[in-house]
């Protein structure tokens, strides 16, 4: 049977290199998705990955399992990720002028490997909906994120976001609720007709 994800971090924090080669392998791809969708190209995504794992490695001997390690990895993650971005727009000198860095999908400039899911059928269907999630607020396309294309819980999703459950709920219930408006609106006089909208 293999180690779980707590064992190795607990394995980690004694020193076991095997261990901690162990963890990212199993982690570095959802690592490099998930900070692709943040920063919209592969070379920020691969040193906010490797960043992660350094954090990590550091803070094995603090680490208690008090949840599931994938709440504390989307932790760690989603933090060094919101930090680069705040950073990002300090260094560009607009504050809160920039237009949020979050995305979902560019697969022109990502490898394979880091193409998040679902998979959209066209590019003019993949461009609808990345131009419709640029538009969501922040907590609303984090929330959505960590819940549709990583599979975390809401109660996973409420740790990682420092957040409360009700506030978690209504996060992903208006990101899909504006998501789909945001389609709707988008979609062409004839895709709206056989849609009957």
């Amino acid at each position: 049977m293999a180690d779980t994800d707590e064992l190795l971090m607990r394995k980690v924090a004694k020193g076991d290199l095997a261990a901690f080669r162990l963890l990212m392998e199993r982690w570095e791809g959802a690592a490099k998705r998930y900070a692709y969708r943040s920063f919209g190209d592969y070379q920020s995504a691969e040193d906010a990955a490797q960043e992660t794992f350094i954090r990590l490695f550091r803070s094995a001997s603090r680490y208690e399992p008090t949840a599931k390690f994938s709440t504390y990895f989307y932790t760690v993650l989603g933090n060094l990720c919101r930090d680069r971005a705040r950073a990002q727009k300090r260094r560009a000198g607009h504050g809160d002028q920039l237009e949020d860095v979050f995305v979902l999908d560019d697969t022109v400039a990502a490898p394979e490997s880091l193409s998040p899911e679902p998979r959209v059928e066209t590019e003019e269907e993949r461009l609808l909906v990345r131009e419709a999630v640029s538009e969501l607020p922040e907590k609303l396309r984090e929330a959505l994120s960590l819940r549709e294309f990583e599979g975390l819980s809401y109660h996973e999703i409420a740790a990682v976001m420092g957040a409360n459950l009700g506030e978690v709920k209504t996060w992903i219930h208006r990101g899909r609720k504006r998501l789909a408006h945001r389609l709707r609106a988008l979609a062409s006089p004839d895709e709206r007709r056989e849609q009957g909208l």
